[in-house]
């Protein structure tokens, strides 16, 4: 089961990384992968709330539809997916910190069945790990200028 897990400490309070991060439009900003992140229902983000997106994974775009399954203000999110070529669940944990935030982002993917053809779920995991990485660091610089 191909999985990435990576966290980075924020030097900010913990609401105002939750605050950023529930916010739609924030979302292509620390994700240079993510080219497409739109809210479907209406209202503020909580439990049940519907998203679309596009993702760029190993030089493969990649359409999908998400729900918003688990909603603990200001500590935890995870979508999981409805509507993908392959199955994910991803979740944004902040903990709090002596003046920081820790974010965790975690995902997991089942398989990827075939998707990426003959480069494997090995190095397709490896490639996204390097993204995940860099956006992270992107949101920290974002959030602690």
């Amino acid at each position: 089961m191909p999985e990435v897990m990576k966290s980075i400490d924020i030097r900010r309070e913990r609401q105002d990384v939750w605050d950023f991060l529930i916010d739609p439009q924030n979302s292509v900003l620390w994700q240079s992968n993510l080219h497409e992140f739109v809210m479907l229902s209406d209202g503020p983000a909580r439990k049940g709330s519907t998203y679309r997106g596009t993702t760029k994974v190993a030089g493969r775009k990649v359409d999908w539809e998400a729900e918003l399954i688990e909603f603990t203000m200001p500590e935890s999110l995870v979508w999981r997916s409805t509507d993908s070529p392959m199955e994910w669940e991803l979740e944004y944990d902040l903990f709090e910190g002596d003046g920081f935030t820790t974010m965790r982002y975690h995902i997991t993917v089942p398989e990827f069945g075939g998707f990426f053809g003959k480069i494997g779920d090995a190095i397709v995991t490896r490639m996204y790990e390097r993204d995940v990485a860099s956006n992270l660091e992107h949101l920290k610089e974002l959030l602690e200028a």
